[in-house]
């Protein structure tokens, strides 16, 4: 792995994580110094992720992180509801007992995090409840299209902080959908996923368009730096 290479993999870590978050600005000799390397491949790394479309040059500032337009996320969000209705209806299908185990564990431990009020843990065990089920529906291509959605750096970067809010009604329509699997009943597993997503969809909008509204206000003031509380390489690799 080449040192660009390393650079580009770790800032996309800190964006996927939420550690950086849309509108704050990424100065390239801050993150040199956190990874430990010299400014060229940090500078290059930068360059790669704002030709993907995840971050913005902000001339004499640095870079900032892109928020999603709310047109974007509602298309994304109403594709991906669709997408893991029929996943949660194959896995009631498919499902065996080891697996409803598996299930429950994930589940339980997104309670468990939630209470802790850390929006980059609790967003990682969303993130594994959703996909767990995508797995169970074992069928390839509709993996490959799920995880897609997952990579999506910018949805990642900017709903860290809406997913711990939602916490308390999420956990409650995971529980649906758990319930249905469990049971085997395929409609409403596929009824209950894509009700929860559509309804996340509608929240998750009106966060974005909230947060646009904060943004524009804020950026006639200054650029907020979101380095400083950076972790290290080696606390993302645990």
């Amino acid at each position: 792995m080449t040192r660009t290479d390393y650079a580009y993999q770790q800032i996309k870590n800190w964006l996927l994580n939420g550690n950086l978050k849309p509108g704050e600005t990424i100065s390239s000799y801050k993150l040199a110094e956190v990874l430990k390397l010299s400014i060229t491949p940090v500078t290059s790394a930068l360059k790669r992720l704002e030709q993907e479309g995840y971050l913005e040059v902000i001339p004499q500032v640095g870079c900032m992180v892109k928020l999603p337009t709310v047109k974007e996320a509602r298309e994304k969000f109403m594709i991906r509801a669709v997408l893991e209705g029929f996943a949660a209806e194959l896995a009631a299908y498919n499902r065996t007992d080891k697996d409803i185990e598996e299930l429950k564990a994930i589940y339980e431990q997104s309670i468990i995090v939630a209470k802790g009020s850390n929006p980059v843990e609790y967003a990682k065990w969303n993130k594994e409840f959703h996909l767990k089920i995508a797995r169970l529906a074992n069928m390839d291509a509709l993996m490959d299209l799920l995880e897609g959605f997952w990579q999506n750096i910018s949805f990642h970067a900017a709903s860290a902080d809406f997913l711990l809010e939602r916490h308390a009604v999420t956990i409650k329509e995971h529980g649906q959908i758990l319930s249905s699997i469990e049971s085997g009943n395929s409609l409403k597993a596929r009824r209950f996923m894509e009700t929860h997503l559509r309804k996340c969809t509608n929240d998750f909008c009106d966060s974005i368009a909230k947060f646009s509204r904060e943004l524009n206000l804020e950026e006639s003031k200054t650029y907020k730096s979101s380095a400083d509380n950076l972790p290290s390489p080696e606390e993302l690799s645990v």
